[in-house]
């Protein structure tokens, strides 16, 4: 990978070259929009969790859940390959340590990626269908609804009991062949993930919370997609619009396989074919996604890995509740809560 971006890097050396200039004589004016565009999406994602948290009965303060946000997205995008693995083990620990209670971490985890994934697919149906190519459209909305079958399955696979009866078998073996790979002691596993899974459902949001959480979520992606428009119009280029959200949603995905921290390196190179496919002169199409990848990727990265520091140095003090409190938690309302008020 490193051999091929050298090489990359060579061979287009001259374009490079022009493509640098356009950064330093960019419109300021843009570049602060492109920065408070993705600080838009980050919050938006923030919220998106922070709600659905309140839903399965924690509480965590605003500044929490940012903290929380940037430093998982920065070990996320920035670790080859585990990084998204990683990013997430962060998250899920932060939310358990609040919520003393690992459904609720899980939960949060889950309905805000299900929802993530399926707005995703929208976007990229949307943006197909937009471009006006055939091809495309019938790609994108064939994944779009590759997702949207996903998400039913997996909802359905909890709460169905048959199909809970199947979903609790294959756990329980992977419980079990971790058990003898780690020689962990985790007591009675059919046990601990029923309960995990009654906690689970005993989660409950309204039609206002689903409202909400689906309309930050669209925010999120959209806002993102606007920053790679404020880097575009901040080297003084027209806006590919029918095309921009399918080179967007193509830029994405090429850096989510994280063969490179953030798709380093890959995902500048499909945004830059992208634009130039469209019309964009190279040196131009290649500065462009240089001050978006500078504003989405490196500056957030250098943000969160700062907050991460931070969170490190205050978990002796108190851990999450350190420099960043207002955070508490109660019992969610619902079946799990019902059934403990029975035994007691």
């Amino acid at each position: 990978m490193i051999a091929g971006l050298v090489g990359f890097a060579w061979f287009e050396r001259d374009t490079i070259d022009r493509s640098l200039t356009f950064v330093p004589r960019a419109d300021w004016k843009w570049l602060v929009i492109a920065g408070s565009l993705e600080l838009v999406s980050l919050i938006a994602f923030a919220r998106v969790q922070q709600i659905v948290l309140r839903a399965a009965g924690v509480r965590i303060g605003s500044a929490s859940m940012m903290a929380t946000t940037f430093a998982g997205n920065a070990i996320s995008v920035s670790l080859p390959l585990i990084g998204p693995g990683a990013g997430t083990a962060f998250t899920f620990s932060r939310f358990r340590r609040v919520a003393n209670d690992a459904a609720p971490a899980g939960w949060a985890l889950m309905i805000s990626g299900l929802i993530s994934s399926l707005i995703w697919g929208v976007i990229v149906a949307a943006g197909a269908v937009v471009s006006g190519d055939h091809a495309a459209t019938v790609g994108g909305v064939i994944g779009g609804a590759a997702i949207l079958v996903v998400a039913i399955v997996g909802a359905l696979s909890i709460r169905l009991p048959h199909a809970r009866k199947v979903t609790t078998g294959w756990i329980l073996r992977l419980v079990q062949l971790t058990k003898r790979l780690t020689g962990l002691r985790v007591g009675d596993p059919d046990d601990r993930i029923d309960r995990a899974l009654d906690r689970l459902l005993a989660a409950r949001m309204s039609l206002g919370q689903w409202t909400e959480v689906i309309g930050l979520t669209i925010v999120n992606w959209l806002a993102s997609v606007a920053c790679l428009v404020a880097a575009i119009l901040a080297v003084g280029a027209n806006v590919p619009w029918t095309k921009l959200l399918l080179i967007y949603c193509a830029g994405a995905a090429a850096s989510s396989f994280n063969l490179t921290p953030g798709g380093l390196g890959v995902a500048e190179g499909v945004l830059s074919a992208g634009l130039v496919a469209v019309g964009m002169r190279s040196d131009v199409a290649f500065g462009s996604v240089l001050i978006f990848r500078l504003v989405s990727f490196w500056l957030v990265v250098l943000v969160g890995w700062a907050i991460y520091v931070m969170l490190r140095q205050d978990r002796g003090h108190d851990g999450m509740r350190a420099s960043f409190p207002a955070t508490r938690w109660r019992q969610p309302r619902g079946r799990a809560s019902a059934q403990q008020s029975g035994a007691s």
